[in-house]
């Protein structure tokens, strides 16, 4: 059975929500099935518009509900998503519920995973096809170091420039192992590009003037071709160990797509329609193992299957783990349509529902820049009705007379309220020891504080003095932890 749908209103009508899609999403949820990139800017509602795509997809039958695959960087992001799909189908008439009513037990939910979950599924199952076994353990961080010093310590092969605390050595041997996994470089693949590239910063130090650069450059070569050894012993590690990290799952599933397109083939039996959502943070691994299961040279081997990238090139934040903004900014290239044509459907979210005139006036001119850089990328606009908003700058002579100033402003933002509440006032801080000294400006003036992320738990004493004591059972030196217990 189908339903047609065909306005916005009617959309909300089946759905059951208070407001209707704008004419920004209803452009990406009525579109065909095929590939498409959706540049949703910030607070422009994405995940709404997800939700309504699925939604429209499966009440006009174009799609049954357990063939929607969507994925997404962490697991809040994936339970959100998945929480918004399963009761906008629920409100539709269209989840489990309404499935086992008339008496259909095989109708099951959308898919909604994190990228590496998909990646861990995926190698569960097909594995074996690339000798990958499937009892392999993924490392949690704390196990990743624990197994990196053992590289580090095990070690004999010649350091002599490689000269930095062994705590520094594990930071930059983990930061290398991982940047190769995300990129797909094997180790013999950087020895050959270390040498390559010796040579002509040997030549240029030669003809130039700034031998200052040329040698510490090269110093850090030399540095790297250590660190390449370690990198080597740990990677032997992880396969004695019967282990791997995030990375590996990745880097695993892009090559069994890769080398075995037949898997690629029945996950496109299985998923009728593919959303990719924060795109624009995806690695070189990533973007490859998608590409490859969901994508192809030619028609019969599944160029053109409906995958939708959804995304904001201002902003990605990844970059720092191997994430490549040009996955979204050429997305055609890598899932091109059936023809063969990179020029996929752009659809742009441009409407900010979130902020105030004034804020994204602002925002619009720090991100200049950007928007001039990128055509797919355009400035953010406010919704119909929204206020004109303020925005300050405040300088202080010290960084305590800001602490000392910060207290009152938040108690003045929560009275200002037509309901007063706490947990609506929001502080940005430029770093976790910023975020410690504002948590202790604002608890010590009996506002209640919480802190996003795990530096909040470790600030609490309880949890800090275990730290503490668990510290000082490595380092019996660590004197900061020493006086804290």
């Amino acid at each position: 059975m189908s339903i047609r749908i065909e306005s916005p209103a009617a959309l909300r009508d089946l759905m059951g929500t208070s407001y209707a899609v704008s004419e920004q999403q209803w452009r990406a949820v009525d579109a065909p099935l095929e590939p498409a990139v959706v540049i949703a800017g910030a607070g422009s509602g994405k995940t709404s518009l997800m939700a309504a795509r699925v939604v429209h997809l499966v009440a006009t039958g174009q799609v049954a509900a357990d063939q929607v695959l969507g994925l997404t960087f962490t697991t809040k992001a994936a339970s959100e998503l998945a929480t918004r799909v399963r009761e906008a189908l629920a409100q539709a008439g269209l989840g489990r519920a309404a499935a086992t009513e008339t008496g259909d037990d095989e109708r099951l939910e959308p898919t909604i995973a994190t990228y590496n979950a998909y990646a861990s599924s995926l190698l569960g199952e097909h594995g074996l096809r690339i000798g990958h076994e499937p009892d392999t353990r993924v490392m949690a961080d704390a196990s990743r170091y624990q197994l990196a010093a053992r590289a580090v310590e095990r070690h004999t092969g010649r350091i002599e420039v490689l000269t930095d605390s062994p705590t520094h050595v594990i930071d930059y041997l983990l930061a290398l192992e991982g940047a190769m996994s995300e990129h797909l470089v094997g180790v013999e693949e950087l020895r050959r590009f270390q040498e390559g590239e010796r040579e002509r910063f040997r030549e240029a130090l030669a003809s130039t003037r700034a031998t200052k650069y040329l040698a510490e450059i090269i110093e850090r070569q030399a540095q790297r071709d250590e660190l390449i050894g370690l990198v080597e012993g740990y990677r032997r590690l992880k396969a004695q160990l019967g282990l791997m990290d995030f990375s590996d799952q990745i880097a695993l599933g892009a090559r069994l797509a890769t080398d075995h397109p037949q898997v690629g083939a029945l996950e496109r039996g299985k998923y009728a329609i593919v959303l990719l959502d924060e795109y624009q943070d995806t690695s070189v691994a990533q973007a490859l193992m998608l590409s490859r299961l969901f994508s192809g040279p030619g028609p019969e081997e599944g160029r053109g299957h409906p995958v939708t990238a959804v995304g904001d090139p201002n902003q990605a934040i990844y970059g720092w783990r191997g994430a490549s903004v040009s996955n979204i900014l050429n997305f055609g290239e890598s899932f091109p349509r059936a023809d063969g044509s990179p020029q996929v459907p752009t659809y742009a979210l441009t409407v900010n529902r979130r902020s105030d005139r004034r804020i994204l006036e602002v925002a619009n001119r720090l991100a200049q820049p950007l928007l001039d850089r990128d055509d797919l990328v355009r400035a953010l606009e406010p919704a119909p009705g929204a206020a004109e908003g303020e925005v300050r700058a405040s300088v202080h002579e010290t960084y305590a007379d800001e602490l000392t100033w910060l207290p009152g402003q938040v108690i003045a933002a929560r009275a200002a309220m037509a309901e007063p509440l706490w947990r609506e006032v929001g502080v940005l801080t430029r770093d976790n020891a910023t975020a410690a000294d504002v948590f202790d400006a604002l608890t010590a003036q009996e506002i209640p504080v919480e802190i996003v992320g795990l530096q909040g738990l470790l600030r609490l004493p309880e949890v800090s003095e275990v730290v503490s004591t668990l510290t000082l059972l490595h380092d019996l030196t660590a004197n900061a932890d020493l006086l804290n217990v």
